[in-house]
């Protein structure tokens, strides 16, 4: 009983002081399994244990825990499952724990930290990454990886300006687009026009595309009045030439024998003539 009478009492406590921050700040609505409350002054904390999750405006935060604490719950940690997002101003979030300043609207991420920038479709990941939400500016340290479009970044160090899609990289930087690497000791990317420019100890490596072989072109027939001759055709065995046949023997030999007869009979004829 004493223990349901303590939660309803930090319950109502938490609720009251979010009001009356919410009436200076921000709007504040937030869930959880369980909830626990501090009363000092100046110092007030409230924290949300299992499933919870606290909005301010259009930034919620999910976690296992999450607590509320300062002046007017100026401050907010989380931990465990961490994840989130801000609709209006288009980003998402994981981490192993963050810590965000509703006045500053700083927000620090921790431990395998990842930012999504679903506006501009940019990802970036970095162990520590801290988001200046008024002048949108993304600042990533250690491992840090940034992918836009067919634009790859990797180094230690990165400023990431959302407003102009201005990129600055240090520590160790390398830049890959498409098979071309490059690396400097400062390296700018323009992520929306894929400008890349290079300072100190410049070096990279770039992969020419190979070229198509020419086709080889058919060569023409000859033309005759500028029409194709075409090809001679062989003939088919119904076309070959037939052979002629020799005349039949016998009968060449009566026509022989006939004409003979007719030149006697001639002769005779013209000797009676004469006699």
């Amino acid at each position: 009983m004493k223990k349901y009478l303590r939660f309803i009492c930090a319950a109502l406590l938490f609720l009251s002081s979010i009001e009356a921050a919410s009436a200076k700040n921000s709007k504040i609505t937030f869930s959880a399994d369980e909830l626990l409350g501090s009363g000092k002054k100046d110092n007030t904390s409230t924290t949300l244990i299992g499933n919870a999750v606290v909005t301010v405006d259009s930034f919620t935060i999910r976690g296992d825990r999450i607590e509320l604490y300062g002046k007017d719950y100026r401050y907010v940690k989380a931990t465990g499952s961490l994840t989130g997002e801000d609709t209006e101003k288009g980003f998402s979030f994981s981490a192993d724990s963050l810590k965000y300043d509703r006045e500053t609207e700083i927000a620090e991420f921790l431990g395998s930290a990842k930012v999504d920038d679903t506006k501009n479709e940019v990802t970036t990941e970095a162990e520590r990454i801290k988001y200046n939400q008024k002048n949108e500016t993304i600042l990533l340290q250690m491992a840090v990886k940034l992918v836009s479009k067919d634009i790859e970044c990797t180094s230690l160090f990165a400023l990431y300006n959302r407003n102009t899609s201005l990129l600055k990289l240090t520590g160790q930087p390398t830049v890959k687009k498409d098979n071309d690497s490059f690396k400097a000791g400062k390296i700018l990317v323009n992520l929306d026009t894929e400008d890349i420019r290079l300072e100190e100890k410049v070096s990279g490596s770039v992969t020419e595309e190979e070229k198509a072989a020419p086709q080889k072109k058919e060569k023409k027939s000859k033309t005759d009045n500028g029409k194709k001759t075409q090809p001679p055709q062989e003939k088919s065995e119904t076309q070959q030439e037939t052979p002629i046949k020799p005349a039949n023997k016998e009968k060449t030999e009566k026509t022989a024998a006939g004409t003979e007869k007719e030149e006697k009979q001639a002769k005779d004829m013209q000797n009676d003539t004469q006699r």
